[in-house]
């Protein structure tokens, strides 16, 4: 451990954790943003490095550097008081990128080190957990006949928490951890070298020295802060352990919880009885005493059991000097009680979307602007109280009217005209929609991602209170309904079929699979399999067709009891060579994680079926589509589209829905002003079209079909040999055509159609020219030299592996190949022609594990492995992201086992050619071909540049 967090940061770590830093984050004393660094970091890259790796040698840190700007942000919109306020400090970027290579280098171990009821900044855990894990707690305080009578929550708040940190003690506590002296002197030097200034109105002020406390905005504050958050739970954990405080169970299967920390926010359980109270005082205290925290008994509570009798609550809250009484506060942002009338508890959901979207001027912004407000901001709002619980179907319905009168409307607190109904809205840009999401669905999706962390971390602490409660023998999918649940499972058991629709089971050892019952095989829909003869022995698990002393299928008892189309299907499946666990896999993305979005086209999908929905029209959808793909500005888009959807406020238009009585042009006096009319038929329309280059031909363009037109401008666009010519400006026409039809509709002024398209001509060409973006390659293009450094054949390891696959198509072979290097010249060569694979990330999992074989078996003990596929290597490091590719990530990390020192690297594919000709040279070959040598084929000598030595 120690020897990772002190190893003298390289280049390249320093150069990630540079561009890793925010360049939009407010600059420090020194008034560099670290967009600045990242812009020209050909320039200043090497001082920097060089600065880095001096603090890292030595242990000593120019305070200079650590100078730091605090700016003071109020807490509520009148402050009076210093405790109103937040203070955030600004950091020079030279101090930022020092403390992030240590905080990301402490972060790697925190999932060891830090307790499950820590849930910040950990990676792997969430808010939600601690959320949900206190609901239920909460619920049981409710109604769990063996809590309510019994148990106290109490919940606190340290004042101030990361200002009072003392960093004697703070220094005490690492080296008890057991870090290293070295790496403990740096992070101290970090904390304890810095001095403030006071951002007041703008300019800095004053000169401060503290003698304690961690800095917010400070990339390893967080970290520290937990890492001294240990010592609290320790002294709890040594109490229960004595039976001087006891943790409270929801259900007999259940750990016993004694408290959740999230940050700075504290959540106590113990039995509603004077000497644990007081036990849990006096922790609190001495760990305050030695840490610099003080509580803030104002802003704590105290939550008894709904049948713990009055007197004894008085005695509590006096023991713990606690005189507020919690049940109908919040806790992490959620109600603390969520019961009777859901729509009254979720109220505030609404209030704040209502709040904030009546603070925005939709008179100041176009429809690309308004897009951009909902999507980033409105549909973001109830996102957090959508991760965990099901919001009424009415609360859903009011936010998406508050979106709905936002859109359509033109002035503030104006409902507008809404022209369609807001569901036609909310569909896929490439169905004819405008994307916006349906807050139900979405909702779904979002609890179905926290039963998808149930079933893939069983080990979790939210997972094994959840599963001692709900599905003691069973899991969250298959669970049957549950008594008297808390509305958070409620919610979770709302949105499991949206995970039901693509959750597959992925073979480990088998033992936790049925047969005929789970969804196993890879079909599409995932099923399970199908018996030879009908008969199916529930109790056949999948590992009773394993022979595990070859660690391979046994194939005479798969043919005998299972169906023949699925035999292949089996065989197709690696068997687990590490005893790696069944687990899951979702369908529905590559990877075979679930994320949000792939789950809310399931819940679209449902609910479409379940309404019957008729589909759009086909042709007109297409010609949407290739709206959103036009070279222009999105509010003009946006027009597009609305003219081809028909809603746009036409004297017709208007007129069909009774906001006016007259359809009359009034322009050139035709009877009906239609969209059609108004940009393509009308007189001055006609007049614009002749005078522009764009090619019209009578009948055929303009014509009377508002779709004919687009389509017909859309695919001039598309004609590779007009795209240099104006045919591009037609969208800039058709606005400023409109523009100019309401110029006489509003202002009675006539514009001549040569004005118009001087217009339209030259604001296209205005937009054009900002779009062109110059990079200076002196002045900071992000260097992209990753795969490009060829560093590491430097090294003393003298044997080096090159590997690739060559993959079309699911349904054709795939070609491996890889040339293995000793002391830069060719010792092996392999090409192979692989069975089908799903995806090419497969088929380059195939060959590294065939090139690590065959490497291993030349009694090769030392190699490095280059791959032109950068997710694989990434993946090697991390399989938990690719579920999917589980099985062949097993079989990858069990071959580097045997090896006593092996590196894979991501290498440009310009130096991975002679693999990649060998993987092309495989896939071209008959089924089952293999060739293995040490040198070329006959077929192949005529590439030279197999046989060349490697070079730097």
């Amino acid at each position: 451990m120690n020897q990772k967090l002190l190893k003298v940061p390289q280049d390249e770590e320093i150069r990630e954790a540079t561009f890793a830093i925010n360049p939009e984050k407010a600059p420090g004393p020194d008034g560099m943003t670290s967009l600045f660094y990242q812009r020209f970091w050909a320039t200043v890259g090497k001082d920097v490095c060089a600065m880095v790796r001096e603090f890292f040698i030595t242990g000593e840190l120019d305070e200079r550097i650590n100078a730091t700007n605090i700016c003071l942000i109020p807490k509520t919109e009148r402050p009076a008081k210093m405790s109103e306020f937040r203070p955030i400090s600004l950091c020079n970027v030279g101090y930022k990128i020092i403390s992030k290579i240590l905080s990301t280098r402490l972060k790697r171990i925190l999932p060891k080190i830090i307790s499950e009821t820590q849930s910040a900044f950990v990676s792997g855990r969430l808010i939600t957990d601690n959320i949900f894990v206190a609901q239920e707690m909460f619920h049981a305080l409710r109604t769990n006949q063996s809590c309510k009578g019994k148990y106290v929550a109490i919940k606190t708040d340290m004042s101030k928490a990361y200002d009072r940190v003392e960093w004697s003690f703070m220094e005490a506590l690492l080296l008890k951890f057991g870090f290293d002296a070295h790496w403990v002197n740096l992070v101290m030097k970090c904390v304890s070298t810095v001095s403030y200034q006071v951002l007041i109105n703008g300019e800095a002020r004053g000169y401060i020295k503290p003698s304690r406390g961690l800095r917010q905005g400070d990339p390893i504050s967080p970290f520290l802060f937990i890492l001294c958050t240990e010592v609290l739970i320790s002294h709890i954990r040594q109490t229960e352990a004595t039976k001087k405080i006891s943790g409270m169970k929801i259900a007999r299967g259940s750990p016993a919880i004694s408290h959740l920390l999230f940050a700075d926010d504290s959540l106590f359980f113990c039995k509603a009885e004077q000497s644990q109270c007081e036990e849990l005082v006096r922790i609190i205290d001495v760990y305050g005493s030695a840490s610099g925290q003080q509580l803030n008994k104002e802003k704590s509570s105290v939550l008894f059991g709904s049948k713990v009798i009055a007197s004894i609550k008085s005695d509590l809250k006096r023991s713990l000097g606690i005189t507020k009484e919690g049940g109908m506060g919040m806790y992490l942002g959620m109600p603390e009680k969520i019961c009777g009338s859901k729509k009254q508890v979720f109220s505030f959901v609404q209030d704040r979307m209502n709040g904030r979207i009546n603070s925005w001027s939709g008179r100041l912004l176009s429809k690309g602007g308004k897009e951009v407000q909902i999507k980033s901001v409105a549909q973001a709002i109830p996102t957090y109280v959508m991760s965990c619980y099901q919001l009424p179907l009415e609360i859903c319905n009011k936010l998406s009217a508050a979106v709905a009168r936002f859109w359509w409307g033109v002035r503030n607190n104006n409902r507008g005209l809404h022209w369609v109904a807001w569901d036609k809205i909310c569909v896929p840009l490439d169905e004819g929609g405008l994307g916006f999401r349906n807050f139900r669905d979405f909702n779904l999706a979002l609890l179905a991602k926290q039963v998808w962390r149930l079933l893939t971390k069983p080990h979790s602490l939210l997972a094994r209170v959840l599963k001692g409660r709900y599905y003691k023998h069973s899991n969250p999918i298959t669970t049957g309904k549950a008594n008297n649940p808390s509305f958070g499972w409620k919610s979770l058991m709302a949105a499991k079929q949206v995970l039901s629709d693509g959750l597959q089971r992925k073979i480990g050892t088998g033992a936790e699979t049925y047969v005929w019952k789970d969804v196993w095989l890879p079909t599409n829909p995932p099923r399970p399999a199908i018996p030879r003869d009908g008969n199916t022995e529930t109790g056949l698990m999948v590992h009773h067709l394993i022979d595990f002393e070859r660690k391979e299928w046994n194939i005479v008892l798969v043919q005998e009891l299972v169906a023949a189309v699925d035999v292949p299907r089996i065989l197709s499946l690696k068997v687990s060579r590490t005893g790696r666990r069944d687990d899951y896999t979702w369908s529905h993305t590559n990877s075979g994680n679930y994320t949000v979005r792939s789950g809310y086209d399931v819940a679209v999908k449902q609910r479409k079926q379940g309404e019957n929905e008729a589909m759009m029209e086909p042709s007109i959808t297409e010609i949407k589509k290739k709206i959103w793909k036009l070279k222009c500005p999105r509010k003009i888009k946006h027009f597009l589209w609305s003219a081809v959807s028909g809603y746009v406020a036409s004297a017709s238009k208007l007129k069909e829905r009774h906001c006016g009585n007259d359809a009359v042009c009034q322009r050139c006096g035709t009877e009906q002003e239609t969209i059609n009319h108004i940009i393509f038929e009308c007189p001055p329309a006609v007049q614009c079209w002749a005078l522009s280059s764009i090619p019209s031909s009578p009948g055929i363009f303009p014509c009377s079909s508002i779709y004919t037109n687009m389509d017909t401008l859309i695919q001039l666009v598309a004609n590779t040999s007009m795209q240099d010519t104006q045919v591009s400006m037609f969208p800039w026409l058709i606005w400023y055509l409109w523009k100019a039809r309401n110029e006489k509709c509003f202002n009675a002024k006539d514009v001549a159609p040569l004005d118009t398209l001087q217009l339209a001509s030259s604001e296209a060409q205005a937009w054009r020219i900002a779009q062109i973006v110059e990079i200076n390659a002196e002045e900071g293009k992000p260097a992209e030299d990753t795969g490009l450094s060829l560093n590491h054949r430097d090294t003393d390891c003298k044997w080096i592996c090159q590997v690739d696959a060559s993959w079309k198509d699911e349904n054709e072979g795939t070609g491996l190949g890889f040339i293995l290097f000793e002391d830069r010249r060719m010792k092996l060569l392999g090409i192979k022609h692989y069975d089908k694979v799903a995806s090419p990330i497969h088929a380059e999992a195939e060959a590294l594990s065939w090139a690590l074989r065959e490497t291993r078996k030349i009694g090769v003990c030392e190699v490095i492995v280059e791959s032109d596929c950068q997710q694989l290597v990434h993946l090697i490091n991390m399989p938990q992201e690719w579920p999917a590719l589980g099985p062949e990530l097993d079989e990858i990390d069990f071959l580097c086992s045997e090896f006593s020192s092996i590196s894979t690297v991501f290498i440009k594919r310009l130096f991975n050619s002679r693999a990649d000709c060998l993987s092309k040279a495989g896939r071209s070959r008959a089924p089952n071909f293999c060739y293995l040598g040490d040198k070329a084929p006959p077929w192949l000598a005529n590439e030279a540049s197999l046989c060349e030595p490697l070079v730097s």
